[in-house]
């Protein structure tokens, strides 16, 4: 059972009782897996050695202590782990043996394998290898790894797999007449669903250029990426003197002088800088993560494929979709642009259950792709909430600013000029009403919210685990309740829910879903 074996995998026929053959031998992974390794945890002795590197420092010879016990315990650790590890598929399980210590055993059955993920970063790229990702439904986060193998091999692997549920699928439905595409858990997605075209060969839905991803990116702004950079320059503890005596070379040293001469006008143009480095450096990981940003519906999957530097593949299963939703803000919404993702079942790819199915497009692209997997387009009519959060919204507001004007007054005075804020919060209190929405029919539960942060949940009814109204003291006062639904997998801070309905309304709301759920 242990023996490696070199060959690459090939597809294996349909199994046709428990008791058949294993589909390939146990294998190890790429031999380059060990270099790999030891490039990756290079960083970490570099960081141990820079003192030793710097010279002068009396306990230098501690760091090259810990340099030696790297190479000695390290390095050999990395090899048992590759000589260690195994890895087959049989026609019903995929098996993973690994560990040095303490070994495990992973058995992890065919028929629940919801997604396979290829990723290539710039090194395994250069290698060519490749990391396989393994998820299966209801588990959180990657139920196996192997990194790495060939991308061939990896390639493989998914073929096999899918072959495997194929054959395992059409002997649960060879007793029914008309085609279903079941999914590994069970589910099914009808042929009025899934076109004959995707079902064999694939349909590409939409792929985004080059200028589509930088468009993208020019839209995004994140202070994540900003602090990562100061942090860096915090560590290397440059030369604020020399830094800025860098920048303003060539036609700008005229205004050294006076720049250093005036605090604010240095203040101004620090800030002005930092944001510009916020936007080109989320336009830069933007173009990063979605390069040649494709989405094909292959069978009863979204199958997307993208990035620059470090290339990924991965498949949605439709039937593991619980609700889509629709994000986008005041600028990207004024230009018509929107981005697609999708809530679902079992898989935490480190967004909380949800996946960009597309991150850059407008409203008629959005509807193709809901039209090609068989759901609803977004609805064109909305119910508005009760004009009552207005009121709501500005009494908590007011509350909160007369404590803030009441602490700062002990110690500062007067502060009353913060009074100014209240048209602010008038105009954001209509701002929020007006995004906040909601609308049902026969298969569907959408709600509408937010001002700067502007999303729409679309949850289908079949995919729905609870849902409710319930209302506060202070709602009750007002007659006003708020609904919510939720789906498996649904995180707590991302849930479908809309508060200051009239309370007819949203026991209307719900008792028409639960209705249609039933039936």
């Amino acid at each position: 059972m242990e023996a490696p074996s070199d060959q690459h995998m090939t597809p294996v026929p349909a199994p046709t009782n428990q008791a058949a053959a294993p589909a390939m031998e146990p294998k190890r992974l790429h031999p380059l897996t060990m270099v790999q390794r030891v490039i990756v945890s290079l960083p970490a002795l570099v960081f141990i050695m820079l003192p030793v590197m710097r010279g002068g420092d009396s306990t230098a010879w501690f760091n090259l202590i810990f340099g030696a016990m790297y190479l000695v315990f390290i390095v050999p650790w990395i090899a048992l782990h590759y000589l260690r590890f195994r890895y087959w598929i049989t026609p019903e399980e995929l098996v993973i043996h690994s560990g040095v210590l303490t070994r495990r055993r992973r058995n992890i059955p065919v028929e629940r394998i919801q997604n396979i993920e290829i990723e290539q970063a710039p090194l395994q790229r250069i290698l060519g290898t490749a990391k396989v990702i393994v998820y299966t439904a209801g588990s959180a986060t990657a139920e196996g790894v192997l990194e790495y193998v060939s991308i061939d091999e990896a390639r493989a692997i998914r073929t096999v797999v899918r072959d495997l549920q194929q054959a395992l699928q059409a002997e649960e439905s060879s007793s029914d007449d008309t085609f279903a595409s079941m999914d590994p858990a069970g589910d099914s997605v009808s042929e009025d669903n899934v076109t004959e075209e995707a079902a064999s060969s694939g349909l590409s839905l939409i792929e985004l250029d080059t200028r589509r991803v930088i468009m993208a990116g020019a839209f995004r702004f994140s202070m994540v990426y900003l602090a990562v950079i100061f942090s860096f320059l915090q560590y290397i503890e440059p030369d604020p003197t020399l830094l800025f005596s860098w920048l303003m070379r060539g036609p700008l040293e005229p205004l050294e002088a006076r720049i250093e001469a005036s605090p604010i006008i240095a203040a101004v143009l620090g800030a002005f800088g930092a944001i510009m480095l916020g936007w080109l450096t989320g336009i830069l990981v933007t173009i990063n993560r979605y390069h040649k940003f494709k989405l094909e519906l292959i069978g009863d999957k979204l199958h997307r494929s993208h990035g620059l530097l470090t290339l990924k593949e991965g498949t949605i299963p439709l039937s593991r979709i619980q609700s889509w939703i629709l994000r986008t803000n005041p600028l990207m919404e004024a230009f018509g642009w929107y981005r697609l993702e999708v809530q679902t079942m079992g898989i935490n790819l480190n967004q909380s259950g949800y996946q960009v199915a597309l991150p850059f497009g407008r409203e008629e692209e959005v509807s193709a792709i809901l039209e090609a997997v068989g759901s609803p387009a977004v609805p064109d009519t909305w119910t508005p909430v009760s004009t009552l959060t207005i009121r709501r919204f500005m009494a908590r507001s007011l509350f909160v600013l007369l404590v803030i004007i009441g602490v700062i007054q002990i110690w500062w005075t007067p502060i009353w000029w913060l009074a100014a804020v209240v048209p602010l919060l008038m105009g954001w209190a209509l701002l929020r009403y007006r995004g906040m929405r909601f609308a049902d029919d026969e298969s569907w539960v959408a709600m509408r919210k937010g001002v700067i942060r502007r999303l729409t949940w679309m949850v289908p009814v079949d995919k729905l685990q609870t849902a409710g109204f319930y209302a506060n003291w202070f709602q009750r006062r007002l007659g006003l309740a708020s609904i919510y639904v939720d789906t498996a997998g649904a995180s707590a801070g991302r849930s479908a829910e809309l508060p200051d309905i009239e309370a007819s309304e949203a026991a209307s709301v719900i008792s028409r879903v639960y209705s249609r759920f039933r039936g």
